[in-house]
């Protein structure tokens, strides 16, 4: 049990996993596929004139509109510039960066797995109905219960880490098992929860989601492809969201995360597997 615990519309297989889950594979992904550089070309809206050879826009052409859930993105952390402030490229909730890391300068964050973490402000998650949290991560392996993201609260008070009174988290491996996970739990206890045993991507980087969808009553998980389950939560206003933090635990003895984020982003709607897929195949750098 847990304590603390893609443009692919079709699916290949549903398979019924433990406690009613289903994890769904879904069809190759797109940028693995001859025609991917097209398909994110379209995706960032800059189509190229393959003739040509030189680059060129398509003469008429004219970029495409973005997707109907870019209307729902209200925080995106690309990780650009340098030093320790992270910027909000959509919204106005700025964070930092704990623990002595820095922006490479290059869009990227590496956390050193030993006290390095991303301080998001309070509350970006309890007042929303529906809310998708994305990250695009390449993990360097070790502990389990690392955090990709963990909103929520302990009993050692704000910006401490203690026993998690409230928390919305996901890690890249559970334990026991070997493969993500994703829960939302308060003190009175595990209000949903999915848990997988297909491994997270090593020194890859990945698409990890979290889903919480009021109107189906599901929590998602999706890590590197695929839908690893679902759960049903309760709303997202039970949670106490004062620590909103990348790469670190509510609980003191869990491990800090060791890994380079490219982007974070939260929206404040459930997207789909389809929509989730079109946002892999398009890439971190996409609107």
């Amino acid at each position: 049990m847990v304590r603390r615990f893609w443009f692919a519309a079709l699916l290949t297989s549903a398979l019924v996993v433990g406690c009613g889950d289903t994890r769904v594979t879904l069809l190759e992904p797109i940028r693995s596929r001859p025609d991917a550089g097209a398909a994110h070309d379209a995706a960032a809206g800059a189509p190229h004139d393959a003739a040509a050879g030189d680059g060129s826009a398509t003469d008429g052409a004219t970029a495409p509109p973005p997707p109907l859930y870019a209307a729902h993105l209200i925080h995106r952390y690309g990780f650009d510039g340098e030093g320790s402030r992270v910027v909000d490229s959509v919204g106005s909730a700025d964070g930092s960066l704990m623990g002595g890391a820095v922006l490479d300068g290059a869009g990227h964050v590496t956390l050193d797995g030993v006290d390095d973490y991303i301080n998001l402000p309070n509350g970006l998650v309890s007042g929303l109905t529906d809310v998708t949290l994305v990250a695009w991560l390449a993990w360097n392996g070790g502990p389990c219960w690392q955090r990709v993201f963990d909103f929520g609260s302990s009993d050692a008070g704000e910006d401490h880490v203690g026993n998690a009174t409230s928390s919305l988290f996901a890690t890249p491996k559970r334990c026991p098992g070997s493969g993500p996970a994703t829960s939302f739990e308060t003190s009175a206890g595990i209000l949903g929860s999915i848990d997988s045993d297909v491994p997270f991507p090593i020194l890859n980087r990945s698409l990890f989601a979290v889903v919480v969808d009021s109107e189906a009553k599901q929590l998602r998980l999706y890590a590197a492809g695929q839908r690893l389950g679902t759960a049903r939560p309760e709303p997202l206003s039970v949670l106490s969201d004062d620590n909103d933090w990348l790469g670190r635990s509510q609980w003191v003895q869990d491990d800090y995360l060791r890994g380079t984020y490219d982007e974070f982003r939260i929206y404040d709607s459930a997207l789909s597997d389809a929509e989730l897929g079109a946002l892999e195949a398009a890439g971190q750098d996409a609107q």
